[in-house]
């Protein structure tokens, strides 16, 4: 038991820190008192008339104790500056600072002892020793007990010590030494939990990088921003090197920079913005995830997301993982499958669904002065249904829709909405001339099983009834549609019944 407490077993670690935070200690203990020496020494050398050797001793006496602690100040920058300081230079220059601050202490206080005054000065600096160096116990109480030996010898040769109470005198030896004791232990807690500490926020980082190792595979690029040390690291790189971000004139990593020199042009301010690290941490605030994708120029399609990895406790990111991934072919089978979702499967026209959609898209932003729904019908389905079958049928749809095409164009989209109707909105100022080429298709156009397909049109042009909505245009272009069918079977004198 007692060797532990008078020779503990210390981590080299934990050791480390110990004489880190010692040094640290002198060096801000020695700076004040070398302040505070050069005042006491320039209010001394002001308000004194004249000279005399007591005179010059005390000054002499000051002049020490700042040269020690000048000495002892830049000493200790110099260890903590250091990149590996052996412990044994630590504990050779604790150790020489407490020898040459006791010397200082034994001459003062003997000189004042000399003078029939109180020691204070050797008992000050013993306990600034006791507070502020840390030294191994066993040194410590070799040192404590050597000084105070040592002092007690001169005032023993003065006048055999009379002047001072020689039980008190051992009690503050014992006091001094077991101070210095427990102040050490108290420097190995308290370096032992913040070595814990580091090691398990160390752990704890490591876990997070191994995880994200574990998952780099999936993506191309892994990119980890540390807003604690503002750096940005590859995981992906096998050298993990970390690079400085300076977050007063950097708004985008090396990585961000990087890839966007491949991003399309048309989406590459959408991609700056995104990617912009000054604004990222307010926009994951609350987030698991945010993400976005773009189109590089080489590989298509790639997503890239920003995950949360670390947070304060304001739910601000402090850690946070950049990731790209290749997605060209998930949004080409994406992009398919709404092809499918929105197109007929007899014709590959758009279907009702689509026809819905976008019908919403105009009723929600409006529609431009040339634009025009056109509602077509095929004239005699039934008939051809019901005498050739319906593989004829659908051969007069197909060719229906073949013909709308043709004639539309770019103009605009063609649906099929049902069994024989058809519903297109396009943007042209001469609707007319549509119905007419559309008329010219149908009439060329030639079958396996019929030779001959008519359809009925009728339409309604926004430019001409800007007081009807689009679900009232589109009426308006439906009944226009029915009245040109009823002239078709007036014409050719046809039951509509049977038809």
């Amino acid at each position: 038991m007692l060797k532990k407490y008078f020779f503990p077993e210390i981590d080299g670690e934990v050791q480390k820190l110990i004489d880190e935070n010692s040094t640290k200690n002198i060096e801000n203990v020695s700076i004040v008192v070398a302040v505070f020496e050069m005042i006491t020494l320039a209010l001394f050398v002001c308000t004194t008339k004249s000279y005399g050797r007591a005179q010059w001793v005390s000054v002499g006496s000051v002049m020490f104790c700042i040269v020690t602690c000048l000495a002892g100040y830049f000493m200790a920058r110099y260890i903590l500056k250091k990149e590996n300081p052996t412990h044994l230079e630590v504990i050779t220059f604790k150790a020489t600072y407490y020898l040459l601050m006791s010397v200082w202490g034994i001459w003062s206080s003997y000189r004042q002892y000399i003078r029939r005054e109180q020691m204070l000065t050797f008992y000050a600096v013993e306990l600034a020793m006791v507070c502020f160096i840390a030294l191994k116990i066993w040194l410590g109480i070799t040192l404590t007990c050597g000084v105070y030996f040592i002092l007690y010898i001169m005032l023993f040769v003065v006048d055999g010590a009379a002047g001072i109470n020689i039980l008190n005198y051992i009690v503050l030896v014992f006091v001094s030494a077991i101070g210095m004791t427990v102040r050490y232990h108290s420097f190995i807690r308290m370096a032992e939990a913040t070595v814990k500490l580091r090691k398990a926020k160390d752990l704890e980082v490591q876990d997070k990088i191994n995880v994200l190792k574990a998952i780099a595979d999936i993506y191309d690029n892994v990119n980890l921003i540390d807003f604690i040390d503002n750096t940005e690291m590859s995981v992906r790189d096998k050298g993990h090197v970390k690079t400085p971000i300076d977050l007063q004139k950097q708004t985008h990593t090396v990585m961000s920079r990087r890839i966007r020199e491949r991003v399309i042009t048309d989406q590459l301010e959408r991609f700056i913005k995104f990617t912009n690290i000054a604004t990222i941490r307010s926009r994951l605030a609350g987030k698991r995830i945010i993400s976005a994708d773009f189109i590089d120029v080489v590989d298509g399609w790639f997503r890239a997301q920003y995950i949360p990895v670390e947070v304060d406790e304001n739910g601000i990111p402090i850690r946070v993982v950049f990731t790209t991934r290749n997605v060209d072919e998930e949004r080409k089978r994406e992009e398919r499958l709404v092809r499918i979702a929105m197109t007929d499967e007899l014709t590959n026209l758009f279907n009702r669904r689509c026809y819905e959609e976008d019908h919403i898209e105009y009723a929600e932003h409006g529609m431009r002065d040339d634009f025009v729904i056109l509602c077509a019908d095929v004239n005699g389905l039934k008939k051809v249904n019901d005498t050739v079958g319906h593989a004829a049928g659908d051969e007069l749809i197909k060719g229906a829709a073949e013909s709308l095409l043709i004639a539309i164009g770019q103009k605009g989209k063609v649906y099929r909405t049902g069994g024989d109707e058809f519903i297109a909105m396009i943007h042209t100022d001469d609707p007319d001339a549509v119905c007419r080429d559309i008329e010219n298709q149908t009439g060329n156009w030639k079958g396996t099983y019929s030779d001959k397909l008519s359809v009925s049109i009728g339409y309604a042009s926004h430019g001409a009834n800007k007081d009807l909505d689009i679900h009232e245009l589109e009426k308006k272009a439906d009944d226009a549609m029915y009245r040109a069918k009823a002239r078709y079977y007036e014409k050719n004198g046809i039951d509509r019944r049977h038809h």
